[in-house]
């Protein structure tokens, strides 16, 4: 948790700065990074119908560090549906990503919410 944490905090800025090849000088933050490549099928929440697909369940069939999501967001899946996207973000979008899809876990958030109240 403490690294997914710390990963968005050190990447997001750097893709909130990072200008969209859409349209040029605009930001593109890391909620619209993954709205734009990934919630049609991982859906607005993360949480998908289908089982690999699903963010929130906590099963992380490839690794649930921060480092392994990033691999597969960059890499894909060979012979699943999940597409590389190496090609078409930067490294710094890619570990947004990472830590944004990380943080729709529903067994990281009471961790986080009990060390709020230390």
């Amino acid at each position: 948790m403490k690294e997914a944490i710390a990963a968005l905090l050190l990447v997001a800025p750097a893709v909130s700065a990072h200008a969209s090849a859409d349209a040029p000088g605009k930001v593109a933050p890391v909620a619209e990074v993954y709205k734009t490549h990934c919630q049609s099928c991982h859906m607005a929440d993360g949480d998908s119908p289908l089982e690999p697909l699903n963010f929130v369940d906590s099963l992380w069939k490839h690794g649930s560090a921060p480092a392994k999501v990033a691999g597969v967001i960059a890499d894909g899946v060979p012979g699943s549906a999940m597409l590389a996207f190496n090609a078409k973000l930067t490294p710094a979008e890619v570990r947004a990503l990472a830590a944004y899809v990380r943080a729709f876990d529903k067994s990281l958030k009471p961790a986080a919410k009990a060390r709020k109240k230390k």
